[in-house]
């Protein structure tokens, strides 16, 4: 055994071995350029978005083409770097993009509306809440969120395989009837 290893040790060229180590370069600068630009996968855990996620934990399929809140609208539900917790990554619903007017309710409350100060999100911010208001830490507590932070909208749910499904923006449009 030992000598037909050193026998295929043998038959192995530098050449061949260029061409591995160029192919595994390959294959992890797709796969960064994919993760950090196209797609990527993250795992969401804790009770601001619940019901929407799992407070135990989703793995949730990450648009990066939403990077800076392209193409973002309000109902989304985006993925940002956190403005107050370094280096951790935040979901939440976009409920005012720049020049919206949305209603400041008090943080960790479920009085919604009762406080009555309206702002506007300035440019180049959006508002954003969790679904599980009592429970979320959000633009309640630390103002409007730099577009600059959102880093990708998120599309799917991928884990656990009886949840898949695609995240639905479930904030409409007002209707209004004519007279």
């Amino acid at each position: 055994m030992e000598r037909l290893l050193r026998q295929g040790l043998r038959r192995t060229t530098p050449g061949a071995m260029f061409r591995l180590g160029l192919n595994g370069l390959g294959v992890f600068c797709a796969f960064t350029l994919i993760t950090e630009h196209l797609f990527t996968v993250q795992l969401a855990e804790g009770p601001s978005m619940y019901p929407t996620f799992s407070v135990r934990g989703d793995y949730l399929l990450v648009s990066r083409l939403h990077k800076h809140g392209k193409g973002i609208e309000v109902g989304d539900v985006v993925r940002f770097y956190h403005p107050t917790f370094l280096g951790v990554n935040g979901a939440k619903r976009v409920l005012g993009m720049p020049g919206d007017f949305v209603c400041k309710d008090p943080a960790f409350s479920t009085e919604v509306g009762t406080q009555q100060e309206m702002i506007q999100v300035p440019e180049g911010h959006v508002y954003l809440a969790g679904d599980n208001l009592p429970w979320s830490r959000d633009s309640r507590n630390y103002g409007p969120v730099p577009l600059g932070l959102v880093n990708g909208k998120i599309i799917a749910r991928v884990w656990p395989p009886s949840k898949i499904e695609w995240v639905k923006n479930t904030l409409q449009p007002a209707q209004f009837e004519e007279e």
